[in-house]
């Protein structure tokens, strides 16, 4: 599969895709939730997963109901996409998740992969609720159908182990002769027939703990799911790596007061990528692990060595973030300037810290008392709003709706405030001059890439009417 760019990604970020080499197909079957906490939560994981990778170039093929899964192969395969992805709603899918599986396909000769359930003499089950089919790979295996009765299936050899249970082994190949069945159950003749053509098939085997489903079926399963995933104390720490990249850009403006997530050097290295030199930093974070570090960053460190600074700190490296990588991200930095006199003329500035949740209301308002009516700030909120680990309980207008009370409260107390980060579907610098409500409208509008969100659009826009009125009278 010819689906992953070449284009330079972050320290820590994830790979590029194509564009127009993937595409999502999305089972609605929301007809069957009896409960409107469950419907909420159906659709909230859904709209995150559609717009996660929506925005890294993947397509939305369309919302197709259950027993239309074959036509949703033919639609994919006739509009010539390498990779389908087949998911129900109610599933949520990290980025990593999606990337390390897909990598192990491309490495490894996999056609499909996915929930393959062992189901004796009715054979294997790929569970619709997701898979990843290569379809290149179908079409030259003759388009077997995911409904099919057929019960001319080859044998499979399985692993003696199992995820869970007795029916989800860690790998599947095919064996010789054919399968003694009496059934074979939906994806069972699709995976056989792959198999037969000397491809692979193999269950989802990478990161599994950062794809999960609502099993909506069962109120209270769902209910009693979501409620623990929810629960699950979440360990903010500190990012000792960048994980999205800082290009150059030029401002027009002076920037009186830089705002920044304490993070790795990004500070330093938006300063040096856009070439100002605020009087004022304001470091912000969530997470008091972060704040501290850039404390002792910022006022004790000599600015020489920043792996032991990290590991004399009281901090634990974040999943996939490595000595190594934060070496990296050091001799990154020291490559774009004369370091340390840069870093002393940085820690000399006039330096505050605060800490709270970007996401919250009650948080914007304490940032309107470190900027005023003559002087600019430039803002980095980095992928706060739309940060996939933390957010997916959070459906996007709700996020949209948060980054759009920030900017309104920014742009009445601040001469002006120019954002950088990955905001939705905004330019990666826009400015408290650059748009007027018309312009949230239509950034709106973009958003709404589910059949509920289109439907809710209409007062959404009038909520976002409402706001500009209340903060502005």
């Amino acid at each position: 599969m010819n689906i992953i760019s070449d284009k330079k990604q972050a320290l820590k970020g994830s790979p590029k895709l194509l564009s127009k080499s993937v595409a999502f197909a999305v089972i609605d079957d929301r007809h069957i939730i009896k409960h409107d906490l469950v419907k909420y939560i159906v659709e909230t994981y859904t709209e995150n997963t559609v717009y996660n990778f929506y925005k890294r170039k993947c397509d939305i093929l369309g919302f197709y109901k259950e027993e239309d899964i074959d036509i949703a192969i033919v639609d994919a395969y006739e509009k010539d996409y390498e990779l389908l992805v087949v998911m129900k709603n109610g599933t949520f899918i990290n980025s990593s998740f999606f990337f390390k599986n897909v990598q192990k396909m491309i490495d490894n000769n996999i056609a499909l992969m996915g929930h393959v359930l062992d189901f004796k003499e009715r054979y294997y089950f790929i569970h619709e609720q997701c898979f990843f089919l290569n379809l290149k790979a179908w079409k030259l295996s003759g388009s077997p159908e995911y409904y099919s009765d057929n019960i001319d299936v080859t044998k499979v050899q399985r692993s003696v182990t199992n995820f869970h249970d007795d029916y989800t082994p860690h790998w599947v190949k095919k064996d010789d002769g054919l399968a003694d069945v009496n059934k074979v159950l939906p994806g069972g003749y699709m995976m056989s027939e792959l198999l037969k053509a000397d491809y692979n098939a193999s269950p989802f085997t990478e990161v599994r703990e950062l794809k999960w489903f609502t099993y909506h079926g069962d109120t209270m399963k769902c209910l009693m799911k979501s409620l623990s995933l929810n629960a699950k104390e979440y360990h903010h720490g500190f990012f000792s790596t960048e994980t999205e990249t800082i290009d150059e850009v030029k401002l027009n403006d002076t920037i009186d007061t830089l705002i920044s997530i304490s993070s790795a050097f990004h500070p330093f290295k938006v300063i040096q990528k856009s070439g100002i030199n605020p009087k004022n930093i304001l470091m912000y974070d969530i997470s008091s692990e972060a704040i501290q570090i850039y404390k002792r960053i910022l006022m004790g460190w000599n600015g020489k060595d920043y792996v032991e600074l990290l590991n004399t700190s009281d901090f634990n490296y974040r999943t996939g973030h490595t000595e190594e990588l934060a070496n990296k991200s050091f001799d990154e930095m020291k490559s774009m300037c004369d370091w340390e006199p840069f870093f002393d003329d940085v820690c000399s500035k006039n330096i505050d810290f605060l800490r709270g949740n970007l996401l919250t209301e009650t948080f914007h308002k304490k940032f309107i008392h470190y900027v005023n009516k003559d002087e600019v700030a430039l803002f980095h909120v980095s992928n706060i709003f739309s940060y996939e680990a933390e957010t997916y309980y959070y459906d996007i207008f709700q996020r949209f709706f948060s980054f759009y009370n920030l900017f309104l409260q920014m742009k009445k107390n601040s001469k002006k405030t120019v954002f950088k980060g990955s905001i939705f579907n905004l330019k990666n610098y826009i400015s408290t001059d650059d748009m007027n409500l018309a312009d949230w409208y239509v950034k709106a509008t973009e958003l709404a890439l589910t059949p509920w969100q289109q439907k809710k659009l209409p007062d959404f826009k009038k909520s976002l009417k409402k706001r500009e009125e209340e903060i502005f009278g």
